[in-house]
């Protein structure tokens, strides 16, 4: 499954819904006589292709990696940084961020060792931020780290970063839970080499996290067992072993016969069966990532924003929620999730209103033909949407948006792609990034950080970055700009607001829905609190069965 800030194929309030599944009666103790005391078996549906998520464009790297490995800071359940190999969260109120915004100290926390016993110290983090500048390391993005001037150790413990210049989202983005999350790497283990590409670190990682890598190939679960030394303790499970199951059936029917403890990421259009487990309970948790209806503005009928617009009208989109994702999926405008800091209240679901769709398109020149497809100066309002091959989903959406559009007088025709097609780069001619399409289906994951100048500004239009709606407003770009230079979050806020407002108006993409990750978990599994970003394994130390 590709991470974060990165368009993927739609392949399927604050506090995390809870859906109780019946349950038998438990054993003394608490437990069923299934569970392993001290052992915790999660599955998710991908594999890991390494396990340093520096050198990788998957998630279940950055998953795995919150057992073994130490970031600056993690980010919980109540959407708030939990300090962990940095002490504090630099801001301008602590002094952390200089009064001009361009010089960004860290405390280190002193007494943190690495799993070999190697201290930890401020060499560790200088040395990673070179990783991942080294233009040798096969590193997916260097974004927000290639704003970085310099970077200096006063002493063991401090590390100050001089930036270029003010980039707002930086604190969210430096060895952190950003949109490309990297963890702090070892310097005494990986400096001397010219690259990190081939190391064997990347297979068995030693790192500062509760739980030591013991074993791990393709093919089989990754095995990690407690760290004694950890700094906040010996964490509570004695082992932790992450599977990959290729097939979500399989993964169904393994939970229900007490195979593993934990499904992580359990696809939606799955919620009727898995609700259903005995012993187990469904977690639904609020997640930075929504699905959406991309339009190509520079194409045909589409260049017009009243077009778009009706489109928007006929697009029923609560009955897509109920019908692909069973009501797990939230309804919402924009593209920040109402428990973001930078959702804009205000936003109201567009309705669904054919009618108005239908009016809409009379007062933009397109009428009804005899055949019943709008025409305008000849011109029938044909579009063509663009889905992947195999995605089940996006096929079934597509045939849903077909039957009503057609209802408003337009004509919608589906071509399938391969995924390697559909997501290839510009110079390769991708679908998505050359514009070869009208609608498509993606979702965006974003990191803590709201920022989405990579999908909505001028300068973001591909070659340049991910804004396939080919879509340019200076209203969005001068807030943009102001979201990314001011450190204060109401001043951002506001910046944000003016964007989801013009994004409603304009309609580069329709939103579906936000999500919600979907955990099945055993009844067994205590301490289990995702996080509303990147990952929900962020309180690794604190999981018990």
């Amino acid at each position: 499954m590709k991470r974060f800030a990165v368009l993927l194929v739609a392949l399927a309030t604050l506090a995390a819904g809870c859906t109780r599944a019946s349950s038998t009666v438990s054993v003394a103790g608490g437990r069923h006589p299934w569970t392993h005391p001290g052992l915790l078996r999660i599955a998710e549906l991908g594999e890991a292709d390494t396990l340093n998520p520096m050198l990788t464009a998957y998630q279940e790297p950055v998953d795995i990696s919150m057992f073994w490995a130490g970031y600056l800071f993690n980010y919980d359940d109540r959407n708030q940084w939990v300090p962990e190999l940095a002490t504090t969260v630099p801001t301008l109120a602590n002094g952390g961020i200089s009064r001009d915004g361009l010089t960004i100290t860290y405390h280190l926390r002193r007494g943190v060792t690495w799993q070999d016993g190697a201290p930890f110290t401020a060499d560790d983090v200088v040395f990673s931020w070179h990783a991942v500048m080294n233009p040798e390391n096969n590193v997916q993005t260097r974004g927000g780290y290639d704003d970085v001037q310099s970077i200096a150790e006063p002493d063991k413990y401090t590390a100050v970063v001089r930036l270029k210049h003010r980039f707002a989202p930086f604190v969210a983005t430096f060895f952190t839970m950003s949109s490309a999350p990297m963890p702090v790497l070892p310097k005494h283990l990986l400096a001397q080499y010219p690259n990190i590409n081939r190391a064997a670190y990347n297979g068995k990682p030693v790192g500062t996290g509760p739980f030591i890598v013991k074993s791990w190939q393709r093919g089989e679960a990754v095995r990690m067992v407690a760290n004694p030394h950890y700094w906040r303790g010996a964490p509570k499970l004695h082992e932790v072993d992450f599977e990959a199951i290729e097939d979500e059936n399989t993964i169904a029917t393994t939970i229900r016969s007490h195979g593993i403890d934990l499904w992580h990421n359990a696809g939606a259009t799955l919620y009727p069966v898995v609700k259903n487990i005995p012993d187990t309970h469904v977690i639904l948790s609020p997640f930075t990532q929504y699905s959406y209806i991309g339009l190509n503005g520079s194409r045909g009928p589409l260049r017009d924003p009243e077009v778009r617009r009706a489109l928007v009208y006929a697009t029923d989109r609560k009955t897509l929620i109920d019908r692909i994702t069973y009501g797990v999926q939230l309804l919402g405008e924009g593209d920040q999730p109402a428990f973001s800091w930078a959702h804009d209240p205000h936003l109201k679901p567009i309705p669904f209103d054919p009618a108005r769709a239908r009016a809409m398109l009379d007062a933009a020149g397109w009428h009804v033909g005899p055949n019943g497809i709008r025409t305008k100066n000849g011109v029938p309002l044909r579009l063509e949407v663009a889905t992947t091959t195999g995605g089940a989903v996006g096929n079934r959406l597509a045939v849903l948006l077909q039957s009503a559009y057609r209802a408003v007088g337009v004509d919608l025709e589906v071509k399938q792609y391969a995924a390697a097609m559909m997501f290839a780069a510009y110079q390769n001619g991708g679908i998505l990034q050359a514009g070869k399409f009208d609608l498509e289906f993606s979702s965006w994951v974003n990191g803590v950080d709201p920022d989405d100048s990579t999908t909505v500004t001028c300068a973001a239009i591909p070659p340049n970055g991910q804004n396939v709606f080919r879509f340019c407003d200076p209203v969005v770009d001068a807030n943009e700009k102001i979201a990314l230079t001011s450190y204060e979050q109401a001043v951002r806020a506001r910046a944000y607001a003016n964007v989801q407002e013009q994004l409603v108006q304009q309609v580069p993409f329709i939103t579906e829905w936000f999500w919600r990750q979907m955990e099945v978990v055993s009844d067994d599994v205590h301490g289990f609190k995702p996080a509303h970003a990147v990952t929900p394994f962020w309180n690794t130390w604190e999981l018990s069965t």
